[in-house]
């Protein structure tokens, strides 16, 4: 009997030693893969891949953006690519070209360099044109690149002027000719001190349909046209970049009447533009 008991003892004993011993096998084990773990991560990087198709002239949003890893032997073969550890800097960045679902960011995308032309931020398929504005009702300094606004001017109507949202929601590309340097904040810098800044032009992105249209109706405008902004936080609209059907008409062909209130020329009401800005 005590044999017995003498033999229990020992089998406890062993099974908590076999115990002990699979646990120290675990942590050992564990240890291992931790840093097996911690060596490889420091061989990757984790960099930021677009999630949609971006158009130029969007602002990058957090859902926009996803982080990705690969090993850092590759960063290098993909140029200046934007890592997940500067995310932070890259939302809210103007993109200054279009975007494929899918595509790494690159700092190029939303910083202007010497490589980046100003034409990049024209969305594929569309054009840029200029629309003479009154200086008079210029928005002065809130208006800046990449806002959204409408074009009016006065239209004949039989014997009368009539007021007309030419088009609506059009991208501003540049302001009394200073136009976008990829994401570059625009400084302005008025040529007399005193006063709110006004200008002469703008120019827009259109489609090329859009553009021979806006052509024709900027002949039928009676003096120059003005410019409404839209909020930047105004939904996108289907009649966006489109002529206002009001005016299909005018858009058909352009005026017949030169050097009159119409003018030979798109906006007309007046010769040649000596100064984009006063």
């Amino acid at each position: 009997m005590a044999e017995e008991e003498r033999n229990g003892v020992q089998n406890v004993w062993l099974l908590i030693i076999a115990l002990a011993l699979g646990l120290v096998v675990v942590v050992v084990y564990n240890f291992h893969i931790y840093r097996v773990r911690q060596e490889g991560r420091g061989k990757t990087i984790s960099l930021l891949r677009v999630n949609r198709d971006i158009e130029a002239g969007e602002r990058l949003a957090d859902e926009d953006l996803q982080e990705q890893f690969l090993p850092k032997q590759y960063e290098g073969s993909l140029g200046n690519v934007v890592r997940a550890e500067n995310k932070e800097n890259a939302v809210g960045s103007v993109v200054n070209q279009n975007i494929e679902k899918g595509r790494w960011l690159h700092w190029s995308h939303i910083i202007g360099g010497d490589t980046a032309k100003p034409a990049n931020v024209i969305a594929k398929g569309n054009v840029a044109v200029t629309v003479p504005v009154d200086p008079r009702m210029s928005l002065g300094d809130i208006l800046s690149q990449n806002d959204r606004v409408n074009i009016l001017g006065l239209v004949p109507v039989g014997q009368q002027l009539r007021t007309f949202r030419i088009i609506k929601g059009v991208r501003v590309l540049a302001i009394g000719g200073e136009g976008i340097r990829p994401n570059k904040v625009m400084e302005w810098t008025p040529k007399s001190k005193q006063g709110s800044r006004s200008y002469r032009s703008i120019t827009i992105e259109v489609s090329p349909d859009v553009s021979i249209q806006l052509a024709n109706v900027l002949t039928h405008v009676s003096g120059s046209c003005w410019v409404e902004l839209l909020s930047s936080s105004e939904a996108r609209s289907a009649d966006f970049g489109k002529i206002s059907p009001e005016l299909k008409d005018k858009a058909a062909s352009p005026s017949r009447a030169t050097g009159s209130g119409a003018g030979g020329t798109p906006g007309g009401g007046g010769g040649g533009v000596v100064d984009d800005f006063e």
